[in-house]
């Protein structure tokens, strides 16, 4: 019985394991089966390009791993690299912002083409500053502009580790040092030391500038330049300190001067032996003559054609002449301006300058024969000048012809201010101020006293928005109780593209009627023939639509009136501007609200608000 049921027990038990290896043998045949389904099932091929995005990370974090990353890859080659050195590629990159220990992953979908990479970053805590030394020596040490840029620029202890930021630090000292003549300056030491597990960084930066350079002698072709009169353009002496402003200053007052085609100044560094370093003036002549011919087009003037003549150095003591004949319908003119330099021959002129003008002031048309004496200096970008003209002007009023002449002195000062592109600047000041009189007894018709201003300025608001202002005024007294003894030129009118839109071009003035200038007029017909004052202003706010283009809405007010008859004329509009190379191109529709069913006028113009 016992050996039967061993029997028994050992047959169930052999059955058992023989059914448990062939049930592990299935299943091992299953798996491989299973993994050779896996391996033989297709595998999405590399596209030839990716994107990839980063998470996780400031703007400036995100920008210098773009930096350090390149471009998305375009070809499969590209790719595999990419994917293979995105992460220590990104670590290097915040490495340079002081985040020694981020977390990195990298995610592939390649469900689509091209394959999105995603970059997402734990960037953790950067290295600190604990110290932080900055030594300036040589002569440098007691020049203020290094300690100014080590005041704002250098790190302070706590701020974060930035290599960029050292390095920059190392770059400008070694600008300034060149710009100031510290042209055998050095980083002799240069040194950071990191505790990554400590967060922690130390600095140590010294920087010996040696000596300072003086100005040495001074090279240039005497064929091409007078000797004297290179000397009396220097903005510096020999032997003083070397400052580069003061070549770019030489170089922009000889190229002010038209004599030059091309002008470059430099230290001559090759040859310079301490403490001076030479400096060679490389200068061209300017063509005998020049001609130029332009085109133009504005609702106040119509259109416009101009042909200029140019003698930049008629002689040896730099005299040279400029005409022009400038036509329109509305204000054709010649003028002839003869320079003579002084002093200082880029920015001390006398200017002999004769001028026929003919001009529509308001319903007048106006001739005008001039010739001025004119001394204009320029100084730190303000122009003034002092000037004696002598004016003959003949002019109708209705049936009546009137002439007069005037010997008159007066002053102006004028200033120009901007910032960014020239033709589009983000924000600038333009100001002009003129004060002029004559007197019965000096060669006038009558005693006159002629004040006028003019401020525009502009400024930009973030980085779609632009406000634009502007403010005019003016004042005239005469001794003369006849109102039609005023000569239109000397009078103020308003209206037009630069003044008060909405109005026609000088529509705004006083008024006077009674009697026929021609036979188709009746003697109700009034006559604008200007005013004794003038006060306007204009206030423009613009968007930009994009690079080319921007939209305007404007409102402009005013009035040329005598004195106690002010009337406010007021005009509000729309506008388009394209921006073009030579200025904005300015589309502009006005309507003059102040008057009862005024009718709504288009101004074309093209320039800058300077």
């Amino acid at each position: 019985m016992n050996t039967m049921l061993r029997k028994l027990l050992f047959a169930f038990l052999t059955l058992f394991v023989a059914e448990a290896v062939a049930e592990a043998v299935d299943a091992q045949k299953q798996a491989v089966e299973t993994a050779a389904a896996v391996t033989a099932a297709p595998v999405p091929e590399v596209t030839g390009s990716l994107r990839y995005r980063i998470e996780g990370v400031s703007k400036e974090s995100r920008e210098n791993i773009r930096a350090y990353l390149g471009e998305s890859p375009k070809d499969e080659a590209s790719v595999n690299r990419f994917l293979s050195t995105a992460v220590g590629r990104t670590g290097e990159a915040l490495e340079a912002l002081g985040f020694y220990e981020p977390e990195i992953e990298l995610e592939v979908d390649r469900s689509d083409t091209p394959w999105i990479a995603s970059i997402s970053v734990e960037p953790g805590d950067p290295l600190r500053y604990t110290a932080v030394s900055v030594q300036i020596l040589g002569e440098g040490q007691g020049d203020s502009s290094f300690a100014d840029i080590i005041n704002s620029r250098s790190p302070k202890v706590g701020d974060p580790l930035h290599h960029g930021r050292y390095e920059a630090l190392k770059q400008e000292l070694l600008q300034l040092a060149r710009r100031r003549g510290y042209f055998d300056a050095a980083v002799v030491e240069g040194r950071v030391e990191l505790d990554v597990g400590q967060k922690r960084a130390t600095l140590s930066l010294i920087f010996d500038t040696q000596g300072r350079y003086r100005f040495g002698t001074i090279a240039a072709d005497e064929t091409v330049i007078d000797r004297e009169l290179l000397e009396r353009l220097l903005p510096f002496t020999p032997g003083s300190p070397y400052e580069q402003k003061s070549l770019l200053d030489l170089r922009q007052r000889l190229l002010r001067l038209g004599y030059f085609g091309s002008v470059t100044v430099l230290p001559d560094l090759a040859h310079r032996s301490f403490p001076e370093v030479p400096i060679n003036v490389a200068i061209t002549a300017a063509a005998g003559h020049s001609y130029e011919v332009g085109v133009g087009f504005s609702t106040d003037t119509r259109q416009r054609l101009s042909l200029t003549w140019q003698s930049p150095r008629l002689n040896r003591w730099g005299h040279s002449q400029e005409s022009v004949l400038r036509w329109s319908p509305v204000n054709p003119q010649a003028r002839v301006t003869y320079s003579i330099p002084l002093d200082d021959p880029a920015n001390d002129v006398l200017q002999l300058i004769g001028k026929l003008e003919d001009n529509e002031f308001g319903d007048l048309e106006s001739r005008q024969q001039e010739f001025r004496v004119r001394r204009e200096r320029t100084k730190a970008g303000t122009v003034r000048s002092l000037q004696v003209r002598a004016l003959d002007e003949r002019w109708g009023v209705f049936s009546d012809d009137f002439d007069a002449s005037f010997l008159l002195a007066g002053a102006s000062v004028s200033s120009r201010y901007r910032r960014g592109n020239a033709v589009d600047p983000n924000r600038g000041v333009s100001q002009f101020y003129s004060l002029e009189g004559g007197s019965a007894e000096l060669g006038s018709d009558e005693d006159l006293l002629r004040l006028y201003g003019s401020v525009t300025g502009l400024r930009t608001l973030g980085e779609r928005w632009r406000v634009v202002g502007r403010i005019e005024a003016g004042a005239l007294w005469t001794s003369s109780d006849e109102a039609d003894d005023l000569p239109p030129s000397l009078a103020f009118f308003a209206g037009g593209d630069n003044s008060i839109r909405g109005f026609a071009y000088q529509s705004l003035g006083r008024e006077v009627g009674g009697g026929n200038l021609t036979q188709d007029r009746s003697k109700d017909d009034r006559l604008v023939v200007g005013g004794t004052r003038l006060l306007t202003g204009s206030l423009e706010l613009q968007r930009y639509i994009n690079e080319r283009w921007r939209a305007a809405v404007f409102i402009d007010a005013g009035d040329a009136f005598d004195s106690g008859d002010f009337n406010n004329n007021v005009g509000v509009g729309i506008g388009v501007h394209y921006l073009s190379p030579v200025g904005a191109l300015r589309f502009e529709l006005a309507n003059p609200v102040s008057e009862s069913g005024g009718s709504w006028r288009v101004h074309v113009n093209i320039g800058a608000e300077f």
